[in-house]
């Protein structure tokens, strides 16, 4: 796993147990949202190409 990615869980799982259950239900709901949001601007920029508008 990527030493960035493990910190990130580490400070994610840390940060949760200072909270109450539905905060940190909250939390990680957020932070999926964000993750995921990350992951469709990754995808989009792949699946970008320049149309040929002369091909019909």
């Amino acid at each position: 796993m990527n030493n960035g990615l493990k910190a990130l869980k580490h400070q994610a799982t840390e940060a949760s147990l200072t909270m109450e259950r539905d905060e940190a239900a909250q939390f990680f709901s957020e932070l999926a949202d964000w993750a995921y949001a990350q992951y469709e601007t990754m995808s989009i920029n792949d699946e970008c190409e320049m149309q040929n508008y002369d091909e019909d």
